[in-house]
Parts: C-alpha cells; sequence; structure tokens
C-alpha cells in the first residue's frame, strides 16, 4: 500500500450532520425515546399508529439575532419511505440537549410532535395511501408556539434558546424570530411573504433561473415545494443537484429566519 509523502496533509473529508438516536443502550430506553413514549401515550393519542424516528442534529449556529435552533421535524416523502418505514424524523439539537433540563427537554419534543399530524377521511378516520401507508403532513405552528405546548410548559421557548447559547457557546437558524418590516415599519403579512420573488430570496443568479424553469418562482412556491416533497424536493428539477440543494436551503433558510413569524 502506497504510503502518503511526509509533506501531503491528509484530505479534509466532509462532516456528518445527523445521526440517527438509538431507541435503546446497553438494553435501556434511551431518554429521548423515554420522553417520546410519554407524551405520544399522554397528549398525543392520534399519532399512535405513525412510525416517528429521532435523530441528532450537528452544528445548528445562531443567527444574526443571536436566536439558536433547537430541533425540526421532517415529513417523509413518498422515496423515502421507500427506502425505510418512517413517516416522520425529528431532529433534535445534539449539542444543546444535555444543558436542557428535564421540562425543557419535554417541551422540545412535544413542540415537533405537535408538527406531526395525520390527515382523516370525512368519517374521522386516518386516511391511507395505496401503499397501505398513512398520509401525513407537517402542522403550522397556531402563532409563534402550540397552544397546547405553552398549556403544558409555559412561554419556554425563548428562554431555551438563550440557555443552550449560553451554555455551548454555538448558533444556528431560529426557531423563532421578529417578522421582517416594510418599507412603511409594519410588520409584512404571510401573503405578502409569499409572494416575494426568488431573486429577493437567493443571492445566486442561476439558482434562481433554475427554479423558475421548474415553475417556482416565488419564497412560497419554494416553501411549498420543500414541505410537500421533504429531503428530495429537488428531485426532477433539473440542474439542481445536491450541492445546489444545499446552497439554496442554506439562503431560504436564512430568508425565513428575517420572517419567520410570516413564514409559518
Amino acid at each position: 500500500m502506497a504510503r502518503r509523502a511526509s509533506g501531503d496533509k491528509p484530505k479534509k473529508r466532509k462532516k456528518v450532520t445527523v445521526q440517527l438516536i438509538k431507541e435503546k443502550h446497553a438494553g435501556e430506553i434511551t431518554e429521548p425515546y423515554k420522553i417520546l413514549a410519554a407524551l405520544r401515550s399522554s397528549d398525543h393519542g392520534k399519532l399512535a399508529d405513525a412510525k416517528i424516528v429521532l435523530a441528532w442534529r450537528m452544528g445548528w449556529r445562531t443567527n444574526a439575532d443571536g436566536l439558536l435552533q433547537m430541533g425540526a421535524c421532517k415529513k417523509r416523502g413518498d422515496l423515502d419511505r421507500e427506502l425505510d418505514t418512517f413517516d416522520f424524523v425529528i431532529l433534535l439539537n445534539k449539542e444543546a440537549w444535555p444543558v436542557l433540563k428535564d421540562d425543557q427537554k419535554a417541551a422540545l419534543i412535544d413542540h415537533q410532535l405537535c408538527h406531526c399530524q395525520i390527515t382523516m377521511d370525512a368519517d374521522g378516520k386516518p386516511k391511507y395511501n395505496d401503499r397501505d401507508r398513512l398520509v401525513c403532513r407537517i402542522r403550522k405552528h397556531d402563532v409563534e408556539e402550540f397552544r397546547e405546548v405553552v398549556d403544558r410548559h409555559g412561554a419556554w421557548t425563548q428562554d431555551l434558546a438563550k440557555i443552550a447559547k449560553a451554555a455551548i457557546n454555538d448558533a444556528s437558524r431560529p426557531l423563532l424570530a421578529e417578522a421582517e418590516k416594510g418599507s412603511q415599519g409594519l410588520p409584512i403579512t404571510a401573503k405578502e411573504w409569499r409572494k416575494t420573488p426568488l431573486s429577493e430570496v437567493l443571492p445566486n443568479p442561476r439558482h434562481v433561473e433554475l427554479l423558475e424553469a421548474g415553475c417556482i418562482d416565488t419564497a412560497g412556491d419554494l416553501q411549498d415545494r420543500m414541505t410537500k416533497e421533504g429531503t428530495f424536493w429537488n428531485k426532477g428539477i433539473k440542474g439542481v443537484g445536491d450541492a445546489a440543494k444545499d446552497k439554496i436551503e442554506e439562503a431560504f433558510n436564512a430568508h425565513v429566519s428575517k420572517n419567520a413569524e410570516v413564514a409559518a
């Protein structure tokens, strides 16, 4: 086997930012899954048949406002569910988790579970597709927080972000942020935000051109595409490979962080 020359530097490897959380360790259920099970049995009975997996998210950084993202919920698309059986994946901030109190951990997972929704039919029963899988969707925020989470845990979000930021000195996109103000000094509305041209959202003109060729013209169009298609939202859009997808998501999330209230 050829040896590396003494002056050669080792190649830099791409960091992995997502890692599945093991449900059991040394025969015991891990803490995140204990909390998940307790919440599903007590407050999220409608998710009894949903297959939910937990994963660590590493490297989230704060935005310009100093807010730190604690978690995220992703709906699995059709292709995702061909590869495995999960309906939703909940991402948890790995660096922040160890410094959170028990009630804050519960509030964080509770919040993400509120995003997980099963579509019901006219008789109030869960809908299934022709592959015998649950029809799922992502529920949006009531205002800035789910009312039932506030009832159970209080207004926890801002305190949680501040504690985590101070404890790990790391940063990320915000869970919640103040809406961007329009030219008259008034908050823009959700309807106005959705009409924002992609040229005002994405800094790369080539990305704008490729998305517009795929009939994605505004911030609202892109948000809908990401929500509907999930992880592989770029599939079928000519010229938008994984590298371009990552750049587009980064720019889009930066834009959303300034308009979190209306984007939600």
